[in-house]
């Protein structure tokens, strides 16, 4: 099947769920480019139409890749349909689009989904706080992944996990996470009820004390990594109610790094105090 045409209702079903109520509404979310939707299907995301454009593929796929990614699509119950150009151009959330565009069903990001974890390990996790910008969730989903964080929870969004640029940051890596959504609240008693400490990322005093230095904390045991919203940081709860506080030292004019950067640096000091450990 091929779509030529701007005004087709499928294409402006698609266009649609570029907005949140619309992808709330119909349970249903966009992921757009090659590498996201491989990713999407390796960890058992099941699309329900993939819209392609050959014509807009990127060379730095072989023509193999492509072809086995067709295959793999095929090989299931879904539909499969090619467009014109300036029509894929139009359902594309991003300039410079690769020619891959799937429609599949939002995934359950509920707090209890998360499974229990096995007694006798120290999970380490990230908690992110009033998150603004889809790319800052991105890029944080995608250090996850890297670092094999057990799981990452976003509490009292501001953010749509499914907002397509989520997708596009995360390269995909929001499926390779376990991810949940909850109220910071939840979050709390989420982790006291496991015995996993609450890390309280902040530059300033807490309590009335100076965050410790965050390399000399111990992340070798369960803990969460809690980083606040981009602008404000953490809300009075986390401050009021963490287990600990740590900070990254400032010696410029600024107080504070940009949040993803900060959830990099500090989720590595805890994989580095991993291995040493074994």
């Amino acid at each position: 099947m091929l779509i030529t045409s701007l005004t087709n209702p499928q294409v402006k079903h698609v266009v649609a769920l570029k907005d949140k109520h619309a992808r709330d509404k119909n349970h249903l979310m966009l992921i757009e480019g090659f590498d996201p939707l491989t990713l999407a299907l390796e960890c058992g995301i099941k699309p329900q139409t993939v819209f392609i454009c050959p014509e807009l593929y990127k060379p730095a796929h072989a023509s193999s890749a492509h072809t086995n990614l067709l295959a793999r699509l095929r090989s299931g119950p879904l539909e499969i349909i090619e467009t014109t150009r300036p029509v894929f151009e139009k359902m594309a959330y991003r300039d410079g689009p690769d020619g891959w565009l799937a429609v599949v069903a939002r995934p359950d990001f509920s707090l209890g989904r998360l499974k229990l974890l096995p007694a006798g390990t120290k999970p380490l996790l990230l908690i992110a706080e009033g998150v603004e910008k889809p790319g800052n969730l991105g890029a944080m989903l995608r250090t996850c992944d890297a670092a094999g964080i057990s799981a990452f929870i976003f509490c009292d969004p501001k953010a749509d996990l499914t907002n397509p640029n989520v997708v596009r940051a995360s390269q995909g890596t929001l499926f390779s996470v376990p991810v949940a959504q909850c109220t910071s609240a939840e979050a709390r008693d989420w982790l006291h009820e496991r015995g996993i400490v609450a890390v309280a990322t902040t530059p300033n005093p807490v309590r009335g004390e100076l965050a410790m230095d965050y390399t000399t904390f111990d992340f070798t045991q369960a803990c969460a990594i809690v980083m606040g919203e981009e602008k404000y940081g953490l809300s009075t709860l986390w401050l009021a109610q963490a287990d600990a506080a740590v900070r990254i030292p400032m010696v410029g004019r600024i107080n504070s790094l940009n949040v993803a950067t900060s959830a990099a640096l500090v989720i590595y000091e805890a994989v580095k105090q991993r291995r040493a450990h074994g």
